[in-house]
């Protein structure tokens, strides 16, 4: 833990969506079932998403980006979430698309540990209300990973993913 601007946090945050939607993007080319395919895709732009929320919140005015609040050290979670352990793999691709979900699930656990810790150090409702936002959509995708894992392992193929809106 270190005293970090909330500026420099959100900026952070920012880069690690990105990250993520990167990760998730590469994942598409780890298998050719298009059920697999669609839910990389779903998640590569639900990262975006979360990018673009927390830049609309860093850019109002009225934000008091120098505020110092304690918060993870950012290269260690930078060195957890959505490493790039799958770049360039295509052996077997039940096997590096498993490895994908279970990297995935470890990078959205970093991730909702990370938003947790920010939205207790929030000064406003409205950055409590975004964090909590994140931690939940963070936890969904969890769960979807792990539903994944749980289908591809008792079938051997990607499940019908059906998108679910935010």
């Amino acid at each position: 833990m270190g005293e970090k601007t909330l500026e420099v946090l959100l900026r952070n945050a920012i880069e690690l969506e990105e990250r993520g939607y990167a990760f998730y993007k590469e994942c598409l080319n780890l298998t050719d079932d298009e059920n697999g395919k669609a839910m990389f895709d779903h998640l590569a732009n639900e990262e975006i998403e979360h990018a673009k929320w927390i830049t609309k919140y860093l850019d109002r005015p009225e934000l008091d980006k120098g505020s110092c609040i304690n918060a993870p050290d950012m290269k260690e979670v930078e060195e957890k979430v959505f490493s790039k352990e799958v770049a360039g793999r295509s052996a077997d691709d039940t096997a590096d698309a498993l490895e994908a979900l279970n990297i995935g699930i470890k990078a959205e656990e970093n991730s909702i540990t990370l938003y947790k810790s920010l939205m207790e150090q929030a000064c406003t409702d409205e950055g409590t209300g975004l964090f909590q936002k994140l931690v939940s959509e963070e936890e969904k995708h969890k769960a979807i990973l792990e539903k994944e894992i749980e289908f591809i392992t008792e079938t051997g193929e990607f499940q019908d993913f059906k998108q679910v809106s935010m």
